[in-house]
């Protein structure tokens, strides 16, 4: 099998009246994160159903190189920010890929 990324799958949920914010404010973690060594994938996602219900679907080369992602500027400042704009504390689960990758 080939390799094992670690996956993280994030749950942000916004404030009411919030939501245009979050949606911003996660939009430019995305840039500086792909950069990042270790990151493989780091797609953002918003529901089809609830405007303010975001969801970043992540894979990282190693738990270390999720770490040193979360101590990461942007990343903290956003958690600095969090109280403010999101209605609980971001939701994080951890993941790995046990299937084999699809053939294209």
């Amino acid at each position: 099998m080939g390799n094992r990324y670690f996956t993280v799958v994030a749950h942000i949920k916004a404030k009411p009246g919030q939501e245009q914010q979050v949606k911003e404010a996660l939009l430019a973690l995305v840039g500086p994160t792909r950069r990042e060594a270790g990151c493989v994938r780091y797609d953002l996602h918003q529901s089809l159903e609830h405007a303010g219900h975001f969801l970043f679907y992540e894979h990282w080369q190693n738990r270390q190189t999720l770490e040193d992602h979360l101590q990461q500027p942007h990343i903290q400042e956003f958690l600095r920010r969090s109280e403010v704009l999101l209605a609980e504390p971001v939701a994080l689960s951890f993941w790995e890929v046990i299937s084999e990758p699809a053939k294209h």
